[in-house]
Formats: C-alpha cells, structure tokens, sequence
C-alpha cells in the first residue's frame, strides 16, 4: 500500500481553541477544486469501490463537512459561488457556460483570488476555470498573478497527451512538455508543485481545479484492469444497477464504473503527491487546505445513469436532490483544526469569507454577501454558523440529462423543492430520509407554503433586476 501524505491524527469530538487559530501568521493557503465530484464518492464518505485513502486521511486531520453543498448543481455557476461569496445568479451565471457564450464573471466583482493578492499573496490558478471564454476574463485578470492549462471548455477532449483531439495540438494549454501516454491530472499536480516551491518563502494562496471526474471518462490502463477484477469480485457478472427517477430518467444504484474508480484512485494519489510535497518542504502546519466540489456527481442520466452512484443521496449533477448539490468538503490545518465529523450546514459561498477569517484578514462583507466565516464552527466554539440560516438553490434550465427548472430550500432539516413541471412541490424531512424517497408536501401544505415564500423572495432578492 502506498504511503498517506501524513500520519492520521485520532479522531476528536472538539476542535482546537479560536486563539490557537489566531496564533499563526499569513498561513498558506491551498484549495482542491475537484470537477464533478459526488458526496459519495471517496471512501471517507462511505464509498467502498472507490480507494481514496489520501483524501480520507485529509478529511481525518480536519473537518469532514457532512452537510456540504455546492451553490448550484452545475458547474459554471458554484465556480462563481467560490471566486465571489455571492449566490451565482448574482453575477448572472445559472448555467455552465457553453461554447460561443459570452457570459462571464464580472471583473467587477472582487475575487478571493484578489482579496488574498490584496494581501500580499503570491496567487495562482491551475485547471478548469470555466468562468468566461475571451482573453480578458480569464483568472489572471480575477487575482491570480500565476495561472497555467487553463482550457475554455468545461472538460478537457481528453486527459491523455496531447489532452486534445487535434493532431499535435491541446485542448488544456501550458503543457507541451509531456509525451504520449502522460495523464492530465499528473501533469497538472506537477504544476502545483512547480508552483509551491516558487518563491517559498512568500506565502501562497492557490487553487488547483482538477478536470477530473469529469467525463470524458478515461483512467491509467492499469487501473482500470484493477477496477474491472473489483468489480467482478464484488458484483459478478451482474448488469449495472438502475434506478427509476424523475421524468422517466435513470440513476445509478451503485458504484461500480472501473475506469470512473481508476480516476478516482489517480485523483486521490495526485492529491496525496501534494501533501506529502507540502509536508516535506515543513509547510504542513503552516497551510490551510480546503477540498470541495463543484456539484454532485454525473449518477442520472435519461435512459442510462451515469459513471457514479451517489446513493444513499437521490439523483445526482444538474438536480436539486441531495445527489446534485450535497458534496464532500473538507477543511484542514494541522495542529489548528482538530478532526471532526461535522453536520453544520455548509456552502460554496462560505469558502470565501472563511479563509479570510482564517488567515487574520479584514472580511469583505460587501463581496461576500451569501457567505458566513465558518471560524467559530471550526474553533469549536459555535454548533452553527449564523443563527436563523437557510440554504436555497435555483437551476432554472432544461439539462441534457432530463432535469426541468428547479429550485429549492432547506430550513431546519427540512427540504423543499419546486418543479416547473409535473407536481410543483415535493417535500422532506433529511434528518429522516437522506435519500429523498418520501414525499410530505401533501401532508404539510402550510409548511409548503411558508418555505415557498421564502424561497421565491430569496430569488427575487439575489436575481438582478436586468436578469428577471
């Protein structure tokens, strides 16, 4: 077995003192971005066909947010979520962003990028930006004085050399220097690690956006030999596991796509070459580390599920079910976050103001304005973040994977969601029924009622008036 990236700290119920947090000066700060990636899909979330031992042992040292969510179940739009504080439609983004679009994020708008360059940062951004497609829109003119493959796309034509499907040429720029057979996630975790040992003696804020999982899915031969055996020890020669969804879609019951896994394993041992280069350059006490996901995991499709399962969680990318939005978030500084398995509920927009807190740096309450610092929930010193919060979503679009506009909201362990088709309202109760299966919006027609209001004035209030 390969070695983890550092020793795995016992478990605690407690997190450290907000006054060891404040000790430390100008940390470090890293954060993985992964694309696509489900709550359920590493091992310390529950996932048994997946071998993540890397991230596990992150979520161990730190806090395992169980109860984290992107912004939106689509990818362009929680990317904006991360780089801004804001609820996406704020910035006018609801959708990914097609090809030929010119929808981008506003370079009005103040990025974390830009706060933490503000502050003296040596900033940078690998990966999938995904934010705007013309020169000017791109992460170096949001904040980050370094940025490398970078492509104009939502995924990459493929994650083998020439990462493209043109003859010599590349989907992902910056990367002319590998052969055939090199792998994208290898290379891009060879920029990161170019790029902290650049100036080492300035600290760092660098966001490292992994086109992976994204399809298309493909994986080391190797690996996917590895996962093929698993799967026929586990399954037999069973066929994939379907389920019946919403609209007459599909969804996959259960994990058990080998090339999806030998992603999965690839993906964790990059994210493991990072911490243990951080470890060994004796950063590791000194860097906070933040991994998350844009969006649940590609699980529903309309007639034949997707390369996931988000299971026990219903659905998955591009629906507001818990299978689109709930996602693994991890947040991690040795010696000043204890471990901990924590239920508050979290989202994308809180990153922001968080790591400012973090790093003793001034909020911008301005600029995140759907964001809350997570500090006093990371000291130990609060169960909660902010009293009296709710958490809502809107996906007003049609996806290729059958969704219909949606929008939801969650109060209190309570979830309700709006269609524009069929029923209009389906309700639940998460603390009971994690997987969405029961319905109770005919038994409690107030409640559906009240939560409605809110959720409508919410858009109302977050949806510029040029957008409505």
């Amino acid at each position: 077995m390969r070695r983890l990236f550092l020793s795995i700290l016992t478990l605690s119920t407690l997190a450290v003192s907000s006054s060891a947090i404040a000790q430390s000066t100008r940390p470090n700060v890293l954060i993985f971005f992964i694309d696509d990636l489900g709550w359920a899909d590493i091992g310390a979330n529950g996932s048994t066909f997946h071998e993540t031992p890397n991230i596990d042992a992150l979520a161990k040292t730190g806090a395992n947010f169980k109860n984290s969510y992107a912004a939106n179940p689509v990818c362009s739009p929680t990317r904006a979520a991360l780089m801004t504080g804001k609820a996406p439609q704020r910035v006018g983004i609801t959708q990914w962003i097609p090809t030929g679009s010119k929808i981008a994020l506003p370079l009005t708008e103040v990025t974390i990028g830009e706060a933490f360059q503000e502050a003296g940062y040596r900033t940078g951004y690998i990966g999938k930006w995904h934010l705007g497609k013309s020169d000017d829109v791109q992460p170096q003119f949001q904040g980050f004085g370094y940025t490398a493959a970078v492509n104009r796309a939502g995924q990459p034509a493929s994650f083998f050399y020439p990462f493209g499907k043109r003859k010599g040429g590349s989907s992902v720029p910056d990367l002319g220097n590998y052969k055939k057979g090199d792998y994208l996630t290898d290379a891009l975790t060879d920029l990161a690690i170019d790029f902290i040992d650049t100036k080492s003696e300035e600290p760092f804020f660098l966001c490292l956006s992994h086109y992976a999982v994204h399809t298309p899915i493909q994986a080391p031969e190797d690996l996917v030999k590895k996962y093929q055996t698993k799967k026929e020890k586990m399954y037999g020669g069973a066929k994939p596991k379907l389920l019946e969804d919403k609209y007459g879609t599909m969804s996959t019951a259960r994990q058990e796509d080998p090339a999806y896994a030998a992603m999965m394993e690839n993906l964790d041992t990059n994210i493991g070459r990072v911490m243990e280069h951080i470890e060994s350059k004796g950063m590791l006490e000194n860097t906070i580390v933040v991994f998350s996901s844009d969006n649940g995991g590609l699980a529903h499709r309309k007639q034949t599920g997707g390369p996931t399962s988000n299971a026990p969680l219903r659905s998955g990318k591009a629906w507001t079910y818990e299978g689109g939005i709930r996602i693994p978030t991890i947040m991690s500084w040795q010696g000043k976050i204890s471990p901990v398995e924590s239920n508050q509920e979290i989202i994308t927009m809180d990153v922001y103001p968080t790591l400012l807190d973090l790093c003793g740096l001034p909020l911008k309450p301005e600029q995140h304005l759907d964001g809350v610092s997570l500090k006093k929930v990371l000291a130990g010193n609060s169960d909660k973040a902010v009293d009296g919060r709710f958490l809502a979503w809107t996906y007003p679009h049609i996806h290729g994977n059958g969704h219909k506009p949606s929008s939801a909201i969650q109060i209190d362990g309570w979830k309700l969601i709006k269609f524009s088709e069929g029923k209009p309202y389906e309700l639940y109760k998460l603390s009971d029924d994690i997987g969405e299966k029961m319905d109770l919006s005919d038994q409690y027609p107030e409640r559906v009622s009240e939560m409605d209001k809110k959720l409508e004035k919410w858009i109302s209030e977050t949806t510029p008036k040029s957008s409505k």
